[in-house]
């Protein structure tokens, strides 16, 4: 059942890079409640807590005492770095050089068992 006067559209959509600023602004301004930086920036409350976790490195303050900081382009390349590895590869470019020697190999002479062989030999 949808609530119909909740602000937050319930939608999935991924954060852009502005919003992503918009947390860290929040975040330096020392707002640290995720519901209150969800309500400003438009979006679910987890999601704010998984973008702070997921964007936050470890620094060190002048006493040398670690600490978690929140950085916006920090957060952006690993989101970025996140969605060029969640696509699906083209097998054919994915396994061309295989190809390309199974082709060679069959060329100078075929035999339809020894493409186990060259299986096993390719490992």
């Amino acid at each position: 059942m949808t609530n119909s006067n909740s602000s937050i559209s319930r939608h999935y959509h991924q954060l852009t890079s502005e919003q992503r600023g918009q947390i860290q602004a929040l975040l330096d301004s020392g707002i640290t409640s995720c519901s209150a930086i969800s309500r400003e920036v438009g979006c679910h409350k987890s999601t704010i807590s998984r973008e702070i976790r997921r964007g936050s490195v470890l620094q060190r303050d002048h006493n040398y005492l670690l600490y978690e900081h929140y950085y916006a382009d920090t957060a952006q390349i690993y989101h970025d770095k996140r969605r060029r590895n969640c696509y699906k590869r083209d097998p054919l470019k994915h396994y061309a050089v295989f190809l390309k020697m199974l082709s060679k190999r069959f060329k100078a002479k075929f035999d339809a068992t020894s493409i186990d062989e060259f299986v096993g030999e390719f490992k």
